[in-house]
């Protein structure tokens, strides 16, 4: 196996890699990723699993010869990070050992045998819709979600796309969060996204990102140009967030700047440490106080 290609790219694909892979997996393959070059397509394939989430990256490069290898995760984006030069080569005339070469550094280095490595299936789905906005979905709905492994549909975001709209919600029994986007298709879909998987969705994603997403079997797929990445369903129906709503009577209810009220908190919080922080309704003024590990704020 030979090939040469952009350091930037390899190392960025790696680096989404790696957040996948587990960093102390029981089974040694687990931890690396697999690296594959096709002399057909002139393409560089990474791919990574934890068995829950799985993604698999495309690169162009330079192929001599095709082949495969499985590389230690953390040891490929470490060294493509300390690495200069525009171009990297990676040359392997045996299957346990690859050389790393960029400019006047060459690393030898160790390889596992790639053909143990539990490769995962990801069809494409034949139906799909159009998601973006992915960070921003993540950041306001994943602190709601339960962490309580008996109940595994609380453990994920239900998203519902109609309407030229996207519906989020997240709920750990507790509270509840719900968020309304708009949409750029009018694709009718449902997902429930495990909050573990979107977290890490998320962690190789920009808002930017516009991702084909449907489901086949027990997987969710999404696809973006050069990456696909999966996760498996988690069992359960989540609840009829509708019903919920329309049974919630409020005693009390404002609108407020959603600016001034982070201000206030951003404030009592330095005070307050690890005290909570109390809300106090009145007829025209919302307080907010603590006694703080500081004094009173």
């Amino acid at each position: 196996m030979r090939f040469e290609i952009n350091r930037m790219e390899m190392q960025a694909a790696a680096k989404n890699a790696a957040k996948v892979a587990p960093a102390r997996a029981p089974i040694d393959v687990l931890n690396g990723i697999l690296v594959e070059c096709i002399e057909d397509t002139a393409d560089v394939f990474l791919t990574a699993t934890n068995y829950s989430v799985s993604i698999q990256q495309k690169v162009c490069a330079s192929i001599g010869e095709g082949g495969s290898i499985l590389v230690s995760a953390r040891l490929l984006q470490n060294m493509l990070s300390l690495l200069s030069g525009d171009f990297v080569t990676f040359s392997a005339e045996k299957p346990d050992i690859v050389t790393v070469s960029a400019g006047s550094c060459v690393y030898e280095i160790l390889c596992l045998p790639a053909k143990h490595y539990p490769k995962p299936v990801m069809p494409f789905p034949e139906e799909t819709a159009k998601l973006s906005g992915i960070c921003s979905l993540a950041k306001r709905t994943l602190f709601a979600v339960s962490t309580d492994e008996h109940r595994p549909a609380l453990q994920c975001v239900s998203v519902k796309l109609r309407g030229n709209a996207i519906h989020a919600a997240a709920c750990d029994g507790s509270r509840m969060m719900l968020v309304r986007d708009a949409a750029s298709s009018p694709d009718e879909r449902e997902f429930l996204l495990p909050g573990q998987s979107l977290q890490m969705l998320a962690s190789v994603s920009t808002d930017k990102d516009v991702f084909e997403v449907g489901d086949i079997g027990n997987e969710i797929v999404f696809t973006r140009e050069n990456m696909m990445f999966s996760m498996k369903k988690l069992p359960g129906d989540y609840m009829d967030v509708n019903t919920v709503i329309k049974s919630i009577v409020p005693a009390y209810s404002a609108v407020i700047s959603a600016e001034e009220i982070l201000k206030c908190l951003e404030l009592i919080r330095i005070s307050a440490g690890s005290q909570p922080v109390n809300l106090v309704l009145s007829k025209d003024a919302i307080l907010l106080k603590c006694d703080g590990e500081h004094g009173d704020v």
